[in-house]
């Protein structure tokens, strides 16, 4: 992705530096005789930075709503930081992201990073202070489970509480509490990134009709 922004980015300059070259022989009035050539040069460049560009947005868009970050992943929880719930029937804890179908589904995505429960937030961090929720994190002060996620799959949906019992106090179970706003800062930069990418994109379609020239 990191490629496609930047090969874009520098297609996007050189074409647009072609067309603002043309456009200032159109303001003063030079080369008139080949003002239809320069007409279909700006439509041919608004047209390939309109389809690099878009491709760009696209698979940017599909990297933010289907990637969770590799080098720290998050579990997926609800506003509350809930990660499993305990479920009587079963006497284990219930995964509530948990899908068979997709191992990832249990990590949080690019586009959840800018939620209230993965960066500090005076109210959820005061709660998730309490001695209550601090000992319903999920591996706090434990060395039973590693992973959270390999015990949701390993045990299809549903992890056991501490040597196999439940937490005494927890009938929910909370993702580890962020102290920082680094995951919020990703979220808005991302954002900001296709939003700008698609003004471009209706930049350069009003461009390609010549008129931009």
């Amino acid at each position: 992705m990191y490629g496609l922004e930047y090969s874009s980015l520098i297609i996007d300059i050189n074409l647009a530096f072609i067309c603002l070259i043309l456009g200032l022989f159109h303001y003063c009035d030079i080369g008139k005789f080949f003002e239809k050539v320069t007409g279909i040069i700006g439509l041919a460049t608004g047209i390939i930075q309109f389809v690099l560009t878009l491709v760009y947005v696209c698979y940017s868009g599909y990297i933010f709503t289907n990637d969770d970050p590799e080098d720290s992943k998050y579990f997926k929880a609800d506003s509350k930081g809930i990660v499993a719930t305990w479920d009587v029937t079963k006497s284990k804890y219930k995964c509530n992201f948990y899908d068979k179908d997709d191992e990832d589904a249990l990590y949080a995505k690019y586009s959840d990073l800018g939620k209230k429960v993965y960066n500090y937030d005076k109210d959820i961090y005061q709660t998730a202070s309490t001695d209550k929720v601090k000992k319903c994190i999920y591996n706090y002060d434990s060395n039973e489970y590693k992973n959270f996620a390999d015990d949701c799959n390993g045990g299809e949906g549903y992890v056991k509480g501490n040597s196999g019992e439940k937490y005494s106090i927890c009938d929910e179970l909370y993702v580890q509490f962020s102290s920082s706003f680094s995951n919020k800062y990703i979220y808005d930069r991302w954002v900001t990134t296709i939003i700008f990418a698609c003004f471009i994109i209706a930049c350069f379609l009003f461009k390609s009709d010549g008129s931009g020239l």
